[in-house]
């Protein structure tokens, strides 16, 4: 909406999680840990809409742990400076699925995203939380159509292969 050009546009954006910091943040965020938020759009009575096409076994510093120990990952020869966790985050303007079906039509459209990530990461096992926020509220496109219209968007969280 905010360039009401009719152009519908889709982005991948790759940030890596350099500090142990930057990897709580991102999980207090996409897991909906905190009781509050700086983002007034976020509409907690929607939270149970997100959807978890994988979900965490535990904290992600826990899940890397757990993978270092059973094998699935190694960081020997690693340096200090490594990055350990990355995260993808699949996004479209809000107006594509508003004229497209809403909710169900952004679930199956980032079920495909996510499959996606599964290639993108090297295999489902790197990856340790993806999950599809439906709980966030754009708020110029709500206050031009005099309705609540939500902003679809998929959080991935993976390990790099390593």
């Amino acid at each position: 909406m905010a360039r009401n050009d009719g152009i519908d546009r889709t982005v991948a954006r790759n940030q890596d999680l350099e500090t142990p910091a930057d990897v709580a943040k991102v999980q207090e965020h996409n897991e909906r840990e905190k009781d509050s938020y700086s983002n007034q759009d976020i509409v907690p009575e929607r939270t149970a809409l997100n959807v978890h096409f994988k979900s965490p076994t535990d904290d992600y510093v826990k899940m890397f742990e757990q993978m270092e120990q059973d094998g699935v990952i190694s960081t020997r020869g690693l340096k200090p400076d490594a990055v350990k966790y990355g995260e993808l985050i699949f996004d479209v303007n809000s107006a594509y699925f508003y004229n497209h079906g809403g909710y169900e039509f952004a679930k199956q459209f980032y079920a495909d995203a996510y499959k996606a990530a599964v290639e993108i990461v090297g295999g489902e096992q790197y990856i340790l939380s993806a999950v599809m926020h439906a709980d966030e509220r754009n708020r110029a496109m709500s206050e031009a159509l005099g309705e609540d219209v939500y902003h679809y968007h998929l959080h991935v969280v993976y390990i790099p292969v390593v």
